[in-house]
């Protein structure tokens, strides 16, 4: 199911991106927010992160935890970002589908090839932010983090 949602969300993301130029994905929607290219390099910036702190925590033995709702660890997740140090220059369609495709397959992959799903449920971690978590819900978190950042995608479309 984990590698289902991931794929699901994953292909809605680069859905969210057809049609859209190069310009259109660096445009600066104002107030401060984010462009569209910035919201996908920061949802590459997160998976890897997310995978090299489930990567640290594979050889450990720490014990299983409660399976979380971790959809409510999306705000607090992205109000700890807001100052983030953002790319500076226009991203290209194709430089955002290549760190895209990056962060899965050379990143995410990697964890589904070391361990099974089930392991990553067997496995927690004391993530700075989240606290006492299970590895598999900080691999549920890359995908409801990617869908929520989908949800916003689509909405600044309609501003474009």
């Amino acid at each position: 199911m984990l590698i289902a949602n991931l794929g699901r969300t994953r292909r809605r993301l680069l859905a969210s991106l057809d049609g859209l130029s190069d310009e259109q994905l660096n445009r600066s929607p104002g107030n401060g927010r984010w462009s569209i290219g910035q919201v996908v390099w920061h949802l590459c910036n997160a998976e890897r992160s997310i995978v090299e702190t489930v990567l640290n925590a594979l050889p450990a033995t720490s014990g299983t935890v409660e399976e979380r709702d971790v959809s409510l660890l999306i705000e607090p997740y992205e109000n700890s970002q807001a100052e983030t140090a953002l790319p500076m220059g226009v991203l290209t369609k194709a430089e955002l589908i290549r760190l895209l495709e990056e962060s899965r397959f050379a990143h995410l992959q990697y964890v589904f090839n070391k361990t099974h799903e089930r392991s990553l449920a067997e496995k927690a971690v004391d993530h700075p932010l989240f606290g006492n978590i299970s590895l598999k819900n900080l691999i549920d978190f890359i995908w409801l983090h990617e869908q929520y950042h989908v949800d916003r995608i689509e909405e600044a479309k309609k501003s474009l």
